[in-house]
């Protein structure tokens, strides 16, 4: 399903809560400044991954 907000998804999708949950600090505010492109749980994994390998 896509949301219109990270924010949106987060509140209502609980895989993609417990996913964002276990990232890094860094990593959640990094995903928080692109909040307008992240509306489903493939997307939120995909940047997660992308900036989880930036920051190791």
């Amino acid at each position: 399903m896509k949301y219109a907000t990270l924010h949106d998804l987060l509140n209502c999708d609980h895989e993609s809560r417990r996913l964002y949950d276990q990232l890094t600090p860094d990593v959640q505010t990094a995903l928080q400044e692109q909040r307008q492109n992240i509306r489903t749980f493939d997307e939120l994994k995909k940047a997660a991954e992308g900036f989880a390998r930036r920051t190791n």
